[in-house]
């Protein structure tokens, strides 16, 4: 009862949250900036909060946690790699990215692609179509994977079925972002970082209390010197050295991936990107912490027969009820944060991007539209979750996701370099998917590796084909 009177209370301020940023919006409702961007009001704190909170989700929490109780302290390296990556990604692109939509437009990331290359208006709707189209198909597939994860650690903490659990929480999305849009999940996934920030602090300050950290390394290290001592990067990769790869992931993750990057086109116009960037480095530092959980559980407990319930078991074991469930709603509110921002992103690819594609103009109608498509695509998601089998989804996910990283690094990343033609964009799009989903399902190459190998096809396509179609000249602008 205790925990449904906090997740009660929770949802009530989630929902107020919404009920604040629709009135924000309001006056830029009819042009649809207002609720895909935000009204381009978001600043420095909140920018900050939203992206560090959707880059780390519950994965800080409970795969992070679960990775290390099964690999090691390898999984505790590469978690160190997000926050400096996610940082740089933002220090170095958003200004960039804001001000090339400022001047060519772009509510959203497929519209700012087709918007920032050289060709004619139905040519950069074919690539607004083809973003647009594989934004839906591969987050749909991704937002399985997270509303499952969210119903299986809700259902424990509620004591229902994990298909209820799940509703009642997607409810909770859907009636805020309906409200307010991107604000509201920008706003509430602010909230939801400060409570991971919490809960990190928390979780850490009780393992040392309880085994000094050097004494835990050295402890875990006698039970099993491949922990402490890896020989290989599994799970990121069998080579000594692939962990380092997470880095560049997590950099291209930022940049490209549309339920990330489009919060770099809703900045405000002076906002202060360094100052965003320092508020966001020792946020990532202090979630960093977390993955420590999994080497204690080991060193605690060593046969756990699943290492995903490293987290729930600590809590449980070795923390108040109170404070327990208070850090359980911070997980679930965190996965929570990732999946508004897909669903989002996901609404917007139907609302904003198929329909100018098909349609060659926006609706009148853009604010009633826009709030049907979050209800509708949060109901797609949840019949997704119900109907799709057990078994591949994992692939699938590493598949659309690393799809969509290699899909858009060349006509993102590259744009800095040069700006190519509609024709070269599409080419380097499709070069990136084909090559990411070969590596993945033919190759055997690593979630990690094949969107960036992936993503350098692309480029390369992108850096070539842009110089001989610009006649050898860097950039020309029409």
């Amino acid at each position: 009862m205790l925990n449904w009177i906090i997740l009660f209370i929770a949802s009530i301020i989630l929902i107020a949250v919404g009920f604040w940023s629709q009135t924000k919006i309001k006056k830029d409702a009819n042009k649809g900036e207002g609720f895909l961007l935000g009204a381009k009001s978001i600043g420095p704190f909140i920018g900050a909060g939203t992206l560090m909170a959707t880059g780390y989700s519950g994965w800080g929490f409970i795969g992070s946690a679960g990775t290390t109780y099964a690999y090691g302290a390898i999984e505790i390296f590469a978690n160190f790699f997000f926050a400096p990556a996610i940082t740089f990604g933002t220090l170095f692109f958003a200004n960039f990215m804001r001000s090339r939509a400022l001047e060519s437009g772009g509510l959203t990331v497929p519209e700012y692609i087709a918007t920032t290359q050289r060709g004619t208006s139905k040519q950069k709707r074919i690539i607004q179509g083809i973003g647009g189209i594989a934004t839906f198909i591969f987050l749909s597939v991704f937002i399985i994977g997270q509303i499952r994860a969210v119903g299986l650690v809700a259902s424990e903490w509620l004591g229902v079925s994990s298909e209820t659990a799940a509703v009642i929480l997607m409810i909770v999305i859907v009636i805020f972002t309906v409200q307010g849009g991107l604000l509201a999940v920008a706003v509430t996934d602010t909230i939801m970082c400060m409570g991971m920030l919490v809960a990190s602090v928390i979780v850490y300050t009780t393992i040392v209390r309880d085994t000094p950290m050097l004494e835990l390394i050295a402890k875990v290290g006698e039970m099993n010197p491949s922990f402490t001592n890896p020989e290989t990067s599994v799970p990121y990769g069998v080579g000594k050295y692939n962990v380092f790869l997470v880095f560049i992931y997590a950099f291209l993750f930022t940049t490209t991936l549309p339920y990330m990057s489009v919060r770099f086109l809703s900045f405000k116009k002076d906002i202060n990107v360094p100052l965003m960037a320092l508020i966001m480095a020792p946020i990532g530092i202090i979630l960093s912490f977390v993955p420590f959980v999994g080497l204690f559980m080991y060193y605690k407990n060593p046969t756990l027969s699943n290492p995903d319930s490293a987290m729930p078991v600590f809590l449980n074991t070795y923390l108040h009820p109170a404070v327990g469930g208070m850090i359980t709603l911070f997980i679930l509110f965190a996965m929570l944060s990732t999946i508004s921002s897909i669903l989002q992103a996901l609404a917007s690819s139907l609302s904003h991007d198929i329909w100018v594609s098909l349609l060659n103009k926006d609706s009148k109608y853009n604010n009633i539209i826009n709030r049907v498509t979050v209800v509708f695509t949060g109901i797609w998601g949840l019949t997704l979750t119900f109907l799709a089998p057990q078994g591949m989804l994992n692939q699938i996910a590493y598949i659309g996701t690393g799809g969509l990283i290699a899909m858009f690094v060349g006509p993102i990343m590259m744009r800095t370099i040069i700006k190519a033609n509609a024709t070269t964009c599409i080419a380097s799009m499709l070069t990136g998917l084909l090559t990411s989903t070969i590596f993945i399902l033919y190759l055997n190459v690593g979630w990690v590796e094949a969107p960036i190998l992936a993503g350098l096809c692309g480029s390369v396509v992108y850096i070539v084909m842009g110089f001989i179609t610009n006649g050898m000249k860097r950039d020309i602008v029409l």
